[in-house]
Parts: structure tokens; C-alpha cells; sequence
């Protein structure tokens, strides 16, 4: 009998244009991964866009990805020229054109919640969760999916 591998990556594999071979992944399948859903995303702190590639890959369209690194956001408009890059600072960002997109996503940098780092939350410059909150009160989406490290639900708390 042959024993059925871990499926988990999967998604991703066929995210990189890499076809595993997977007997129990039939066709149908295949073409939901490729389809689309009809949702649209805003991405924050899109970086040089390994989220954005899963996003795309679940069929979710980019109305924008906004970056503020230079290098990143070249990467970002060569592998996928079709994508609104916004390079700018999430603090002076101004999301209101995209009011009623349907999903904000964000990996905000980790350092000031990560229990790796100094935990300095509010103190750190590189604290982006305010400017989050600002976004996601402007564009109103449907649901906010963020980048999650050990310690940010402690700090997320604790805003409240």
C-alpha cells in the first residue's frame, strides 16, 4: 500500500511553478488552486513579496502593495509588473482610495513584539501596528490577515 505523503506544501510548491508529483491532487484541484475568488487585497510592508505570491497563488488580485524599501520594491515590479507597487512610508500612507477592499495584509516588521527582540512595542520607531489600525479603519475591509510572531498577541492585548 503506499503511504500518503504531507500535502501541506503543496500550495506553495505549485506557488513556485514546481508540479508536485502528488497522486491524490486530481485536476479539479489543480484548477482551484489557480482560480479566482473574487477577493482583493491591500498589502502593507509587502517586502519583496513572498506573501503576496501566496495571495495571488490563492486567487486573491493585489489592489496595491506598499513598500517602503527601494530594493524591494524593484523586485516587486520585475517579477510582477502588473502589480500597483506603492513605495512609501506606512506612517504618511493614505489608504482611503482603497476604501472596501476586502482583505488588509500586512507583515509589519517583528522586532518590536518579538520575544527574539527587546520587546520595546510603543517605543520601537519601527512599531507599525498604529499605522495598521489607521489603514484598517480607512479601507474597512472584510477581514485583516497579519504576520504573526511570538509575542505580538501579548502586545496586541494590551492596546486595547
Amino acid at each position: 500500500m503506499q503511504s500518503r505523503s504531507n500535502n501541506n506544501a503543496t500550495p506553495f510548491l505549485v506557488g513556485l511553478g514546481i508540479e508536485p508529483q502528488n497522486p491524490w491532487m486530481t485536476g479539479i484541484h489543480r484548477r482551484r488552486l489557480k482560480g479566482k475568488s473574487g477577493l482583493s487585497t491591500l498589502e502593507l510592508c509587502a517586502g519583496a513579496g513572498g506573501q503576496a505570491i501566496g495571495l495571488e497563488r490563492a486567487g486573491i488580485d493585489h489592489v496595491g502593495l506598499v513598500e517602503i524599501n527601494e530594493s524591494a520594491c524593484s523586485t516587486l515590479r520585475q517579477n510582477r509588473p502588473k502589480w500597483n507597487v506603492i513605495e512609501r512610508d506606512l506612517n504618511t500612507f493614505d489608504a482611503a482610495a482603497f476604501a472596501g477592499t476586502d482583505i488588509v495584509s500586512a507583515g509589519l516588521p517583528c522586532p518590536p513584539f518579538s520575544v527574539a527582540g527587546k520587546q520595546l512595542g510603543n517605543l520601537d520607531e519601527r512599531n507599525l501596528f498604529p499605522s495598521l489600525i489607521r489603514v484598517v479603519d480607512q479601507v474597512r475591509p472584510r477581514a485583516v490577515m497579519v504576520e504573526n510572531v511570538r509575542g505580538i498577541p501579548d502586545a496586541v492585548s494590551g492596546l486595547s
